[in-house]
């Protein structure tokens, strides 16, 4: 099942986003206290949004995302913060939790939505792809 997170997801849901942190070899140290401050704030705020897939009675996944005015345009946009789904667990609610972040943007009238894939060539592409994504910027972080 694909929800909305509530309060009581928070531990699961911190456990979670330091994982999608680990694996994503940002060289910025997790913080868990800012992803806790997000987590507050993405089920405070209908611009905000933190998903959660539930199996087996516990948290499997999540997806944060923000909906707000593109920088450049006078558009809104939808763009994901965290996506991590446990490896164990991974398969169809991939594409579930993307059509309820996106119905989410769609709410928010967002034109776009935006997502990111881990490493040059991440295996999620295939499924983004397919989905109608298209491969338009990709990120670089020099740390200083």
């Amino acid at each position: 099942m694909i929800r909305p997170a509530i309060a009581s997801d928070k531990a699961r849901v911190l456990v979670m986003a330091k994982a999608f942190h680990e694996a994503s070899g940002v060289p910025i140290p997790f913080s868990a206290a800012a992803a806790s401050v997000l987590f507050d704030a993405a089920i405070a705020d209908c611009n905000r949004l933190c998903l959660v897939y539930v199996r087996d009675g516990m948290a499997r996944g999540v997806l944060a995302a923000v909906a707000a005015p593109h920088h450049l345009a006078p558009v809104m946009l939808a763009s994901e913060i965290i996506w991590w789904i446990d490896p164990d667990w991974r398969g169809i609610a991939a594409a579930e939790m993307l059509c309820a972040y996106e119905n989410w943007a769609i709410e928010r009238k967002c034109r776009y939505a935006g997502m990111v894939g881990l490493g040059a060539d991440p295996a999620v592409s295939k499924l983004y792809t397919r989905r109608g994504y298209q491969a338009i910027e990709r990120h670089f972080l020099k740390p200083l």
